[in-house]
């Protein structure tokens, strides 16, 4: 073969990001590498600090302790090993089962203590903890029920007739816990402290260590009387995240009828404080504590912004800073638990974002639209993908508002309603760059409503006019090479896509609406739908890659970087897929700014107009079978000639394309 001429076929990347020459485009963390890389050095320290902190008995009790302390026997050792655990520690390490036989063994009073022993439980085996399950929860049951002077709340202890937020949130995870093991909670539990918290809400939407008095429910927003606790941004996480636990306890039927977007105004006003305060948490002093419960609220609202403020970022970062140099810890055992909680929890791969928007009504205001009917179905799906892929997973809520690049923090960008989409050109512009980038978009006609599905096509064709909607096929890599076999469904979901020949730009969900299950934890009896989603989640990362918060696969130019040189490459174009990743070479030019400091420079070259010369790199790749014309095949050769290097990819590994370049290649240079 002429040593000029190079051929490459990429037969092995059916989920490239695009067809590209160098497979270092597909790295993780090329931007973030660094801050990644501190994070995980945090968390291998501070669980390096706790395990140091271990007693020979096995626990991380202290041997003297207040009379406070004391009502909380156990917890300091249920919160190590829950932290430890949680950051993927496993079960059999004889440090954890040592801690863990002996937290099975102590008799168990107080609320902070229960609520963090229960999170411990899940992390084991449900024969194994079957009947302490059953004891905490009846313990934590009673204390709210029977008890307490305010049903739903908790003080210190499970016998006290008093109560506090700060107790009555852990009683309340420790019951959510019970309630994941279990499964036979009462409702008349969920329900007390649903109108508990909701009564204990400040006017302005916040809460306090204690619920409003007279005064306090009369003043103004932001006014608070002297003499009573204010809100707190502590006190604020935990009625939030006590909400979001009781609106998946017993509202999950809300939102069934599509009849437009489910609104809690309690939810929405305690958000709505968090966004106005969070620059003051943040500027003001943070508590570790603090910083648990801010990650519990981001994680199960699926906000990654509270006003402005990236609220993982800014607590990673935070948490980088300060950790003991010397020891790797936060401060005490509950601190550095809360740190790690906070980092491996926060940064967990994100399954998909879900897209809030709005309806362009062509210069006049734009008009919020049904994008959050199923206000839980994101979450409830990821829970339950996060239990069968068996580690942490999180969603999240995004706009259109932020940069395209800014929407990576998944490979799926999930849209659904029951309206006509109508985006504007800034928007559409941003969700092609999303898809050229990586992104898959997923369309959910909420009710099987054929407006949405119709419009959602429309959009296809209008973002990639050169590819056509079509049913995906039942021996489609989704339905075959997944955990999950379409054979296996009793009444597969319709699913149409819209690919380039490589892999799935977008994809629609138009009539089977498997939010509905999602949003009311219906699994059983119509599992094919939790399935799919599953299926079309593993795809979209290819089984394994997975990222953190702090990674991505986008590439930017580093402004320290000064280009030295510059190298053109002509891109030939021809009657076929000749472009199917256009992203591919803005990511590859970042790329090589980085790191050959060299200005990568293409151009569109129709293949036959005598314009390669002045080349002496060209690109040919395709997803199918194509001929070129003799004018065509001559200039190839004159090029090659020359001493031109011609790359021809096989894009995603394209069977048809590589056979005819094959063909093609054995013909001009025999």
């Amino acid at each position: 073969m002429t040593p000029g001429l190079v051929l490459a076929y990429m037969c092995r990347m059916r989920q490239a990001i695009a067809s590209v020459l160098f497979v270092a485009l597909l790295s993780p963390g090329a931007l973030f590498a660094a801050t990644h890389e501190e994070v995980e050095e945090a968390i291998a320290r501070a669980k390096a600090s706790l395990y140091l902190r271990q007693n020979a008995e096995g626990h991380w009790e202290l041997a003297e302790q207040n009379a406070h302390a004391a009502t909380q026997h156990g917890g300091r050792t249920a919160l190590a090993l829950y932290a430890l655990l949680a950051s993927g520690e496993s079960r059999e390490k004889p440090e954890i089962r040592k801690g863990v036989e002996w937290l099975m063994q102590q008799d168990m009073n107080g609320i902070y203590a229960l609520g963090m022993r229960t999170q411990v439980w899940r992390y084991l085996r449900p024969n194994q903890v079957r009947d302490v399950v059953r004891r905490d929860a009846e313990a934590l049951y009673d204390a709210a029920m029977k008890h307490n002077r305010i049903k739903g709340l908790y003080r210190y202890t499970v016998t006290t007739d008093q109560y506090d937020h700060s107790a009555s949130q852990y009683g309340v995870l420790g019951m959510w816990a019970c309630a994941q093991l279990m499964g036979e909670i009462p409702r008349d539990y969920w329900v007390a402290v649903d109108e508990a918290w909701r009564a204990g809400q400040f006017p302005d939407g916040g809460w306090a260590y204690r619920r409003p008095n007279a005064a306090a429910l009369a003043a103004q927003p932001g006014e608070h009387p002297q003499g009573h606790s204010a809100p707190s941004a502590a006190m604020t996480t935990a009625g939030i995240a006590t909400l979001f636990i009781t609106q998946d306890q017993i509202h999950l039927g809300r939102g069934v009828d599509c009849v437009g977007n489910i609104i809690d105004p309690n939810i929405d006003r305690g958000l709505r404080w968090m966004s106005q305060n969070f620059e003051k948490v943040i500027k003001g002093g943070r508590s570790y504590y603090t910083l648990y419960g801010i990650e519990r609220i981001g994680v199960a609202s699926g906000y990654k912004f509270f006003g402005t403020t990236d609220w993982y970022k800014e607590g990673a970062e935070y948490l980088v800073r300060m950790q003991n140099p010397r020891t790797g810890a936060w401060g005490n055992v509950p601190d550095t638990a809360f740190g790690i909680l906070f980092l491996v929890r926060g940064r967990a791969p994100v399954v998909m974002n879900k897209l809030e928007y709005a309806l362009d009504m062509r210069g006049d205001r734009p008009r919020p639209a049904n994008w959050n009917q199923r206000p839980r179905d994101a979450n409830n799906l990821t829970a339950w993908l996060s239990r069968i892929l068996e580690r942490d997973l999180n969603w999240q809520i995004v706009n259109l508002n932020v940069e395209a690049d800014e929407l990576h923090d998944s490979r799926i960008l999930y849209i659904s309603g029951n309206q006509a989409l109508a985006f504007t050109a800034e928007e559409k512009s941003k969700l092609r760059r999303y898809v050229e980038k990586g992104g898959i978009i997923l369309g959910h006609a909420d009710c099987g409503s054929r407006p949405f599905a119709e419009s959602f096509r429309r959009l296809g064709h209008e973002l990639f006019p050169a590819y056509e909607f079509r049913e995906l096929p039942a021996d489609h890599v989704i339905y075959t090479d997944q955990q999950f076999r379409r054979t296996n469904w009793r009444s597969p979901p319709s699913v149409v896509g819209l690919s380039n020949g490589v892999r799935e730009l977008m994809l629609l969900i138009p009539t089977h609406d498997p939010a509905r299950f999602w949003q009311t934890q219906a699994y059983a009896g119509r599992e094919e739908m939790h399935q799919l989603m599953s299926s079309l989640f593993l795809y979209s990362v290819d089984k394994g890659d997975l990222r953190f918060k702090g990674q991505t696969h986008i590439v930017t130019p580093l402004k320290t970087v000064k280009p030295a040189s510059e190298i053109r490459v002509a891109r030939l174009k021809y009657a076929g897929n000749w472009n199917p990743e256009p992203g591919g070479w803005e990511q590859l030019a970042a790329f090589v700014h980085n790191t050959r400091q060299a200005t990568l420079r293409t151009e569109e070259v129709g293949l036959g107009e005598g314009r390669l010369r002045g080349f002496k790199v060209a690109h040919l790749t395709g997803t199918a079978k194509f001929t070129l014309d003799e004018k065509a095949k001559r200039e190839l050769v004159d090029f090659v000639a020359a001493g031109g290097t011609l790359i021809v990819d096989a894009a995603g590994g394209a069977a048809d394309f590589a056979l005819a370049a094959d063909v093609l290649l054995g013909e001009l240079f025999p």
